[in-house]
């Protein structure tokens, strides 16, 4: 059943009821899925207009004062005498009260997962509560949480409104709240349910998996679940978007930064949506690309020279979901909802370094041993490919450019006569990429070689190893070097293995 009748713009209100030992939901239309919306606050009393689906909005919250009208009940609201009773009182404020802080934690918790910024209002006109009376600066907030005895011990636990109204009724001659275990976890978790319908969520079924706003209240988990957070996200983006006094991340100058690395080091984030549907109420660090229009920028700081490694990986569960009644249960792998891509920028914030986006949805894209010769600030974009929700990870490392031998072209780390022999058979070739062209000009010839003398014996320092310098022998005229160089360019054309004196003739 649904509760009240649609009220035009706010749409329908969600109930919560309690039947035996068990807390259930009344039903909501079919068509609404938990991870797609009913409907984001369009407008706000801090906001006005609050922009499309994954822009950040700031609500505020208030307990309607006892003796407040609500539209479509008999009696006026009596929430603080009724928790006064449970939890006990104090002078002063309503924010005094032992029992605040557990109503001003349910709504933080949706907050540090989202794009959405709740503030208290401590400011109540007492308007009548309901659909009708929509938030005011310092005279009403946009959400107002009031009671009344809706039907006794049993059935409705509580009903909100769905945005642009948002305003929550608990029933309060319910024994249900006075268990007051693990911190008071019922009356969190229900409060919590009703707040993602005063922001937007519907109900939905999981017959493998257990979310916030599903038709049951649940104290087997703490706050909203994977699945809650994918849709508020997808609605309000996630915790980033409001960063920069509510611009977010989507551009280079607005990025958000990583930090320093150097060689060795990792930087991550996302790291806690790991791959099941279970939310501890530690675990904070989720972000995702909520749109294809959604742009995430990252930047990070190298003080020397540095090879970058970057891996941006899909993440999310797999489980079974369908709208509350529904008749069949639909699998979703939420890691293959997006298809991601990744770029490396370089220091001026739009000059592209690298690419990645050649894998399908929910397979990783890397941008591996990058070198970065500069030090300086560099950005890392990410973008999404469908008009969906997708939560990522971003890993970050930094390695020491391995130092370069010049003159060993084999790679054995010694210069020695096998360097000699690879430049003097590869004499003459053109072309990227070329292992005896020493001075980078895609051209083996003379210059090379000279490389390769200057540097004969020379042996890559390791801890355990020390450069040695062996004595060249140098050609006594400018004629002899001349008909050295030919004679090398004719030898560069025999085949076969080399002769002894021809190892020997530098």
């Amino acid at each position: 059943m649904v509760r009240g009748s649609p009220h035009p713009p706010y749409g329908t209100v969600s109930v919560i009821k309690i039947l035996a030992a068990t807390a259930l939901l009344c039903a909501i239309p079919s068509s609404l899925f938990g991870f797609v919306p009913v409907n984001r606050w369009t407008s706000t009393a801090t906001d006005g207009l609050t922009g499309n689906n994954g822009d950040p909005v700031t609500l505020t919250w208030g307990l309607t004062p006892d003796g407040t009208s609500i539209i479509g009940e008999t009696d006026s609201s009596n929430l603080v005498s009724f928790l006064d009773g449970i939890y006990g009182t104090a002078p002063g404020l309503i924010s005094n009260r032992p029992w605040f802080s557990l109503v001003e934690m349910s709504f933080n918790r949706w907050s540090e997962l989202s794009g959405i910024t709740f503030q208290y209002e401590p400011e109540d006109d007492r308007a009548a509560q309901g659909v009708g009376a929509p938030g005011g600066l310092a005279v009403r907030p946009d959400i107002r949480i009031g009671g009344v005895s809706i039907d006794g011990n049993s059935g409705t636990l509580a009903y909100a409104n769905f945005p642009n109204g948002g305003d929550i009724v608990f029933d309060t001659s319910d024994g249900f709240y006075n268990n007051t275990t693990s911190n008071s976890l019922r009356i969190r978790n229900v409060l919590m349910h009703e707040v993602g319908h005063s922001i937007g969520l519907g109900h939905i079924e999981s017959n493998n998996a257990n979310f916030l706003l599903e038709p049951s209240i649940s104290t087997t988990f703490d706050g909203p679940q994977y699945d809650d957070i994918r849709g508020i996200q997808h609605l309000y983006g996630d915790a980033l978007e409001k960063t920069n006094n509510g611009a977010g991340n989507g551009t280079s100058a607005l990025a958000t930064d990583l930090g320093s690395l150097t060689a060795g080091q990792t930087r991550s984030i996302g790291t806690d949506t790991g791959s099941g549907t279970l939310v501890l109420p530690s675990e904070t660090d989720f972000v995702s690309i909520a749109n294809q229009s959604d742009i995430d920028f990252y930047s990070f700081q190298i003080d020397e020279p540095s090879v970058i490694d970057l891996t941006l990986t899909p993440v999310g569960a797999t489980f079974n979901q369908v709208v509350q009644g529904g008749s069949e249960q639909t699998e979703f792998v939420t890691s293959q909802i997006s298809n991601l891509s990744l770029t490396l920028i370089d220091s001026n914030g739009s000059v592209v370094l690298s690419s990645a986006n050649a894998n399908p949805a929910g397979i990783a894209e890397t941008i591996l041993g990058f070198e970065l010769a500069t030090p300086g600030e560099y950005f890392v974009r990410i973008t999404g490919g469908d008009n969906a929700v997708q939560f990522y990870e971003l890993d970050l490392r930094a390695s020491a450019i391995a130092p370069v031998l010049l003159g060993d072209y084999n790679g054995d780390q010694v210069v020695d006569a096998a360097d000699y022999t690879l430049w003097r058979d590869t004499l003459g070739q053109t072309g990227t990429n070329l292992a005896a062209d020493g001075n980078g000009d895609n051209l083996i010839d003379a210059a090379d070689y000279d490389i390769w003398k200057l540097n004969f014996g020379n042996v890559l320092e390791t801890p355990s190893a020390a450069v040695v310098v062996a004595n060249v022998p140098e050609p006594g005229t400018l004629l002899v070097a001349l008909l050295g160089f030919l004679s090398l360019v004719w030898l560069g054309k025999k085949s076969g293995p080399p002769r002894a004196q021809e190892q020997a003739c530098f």
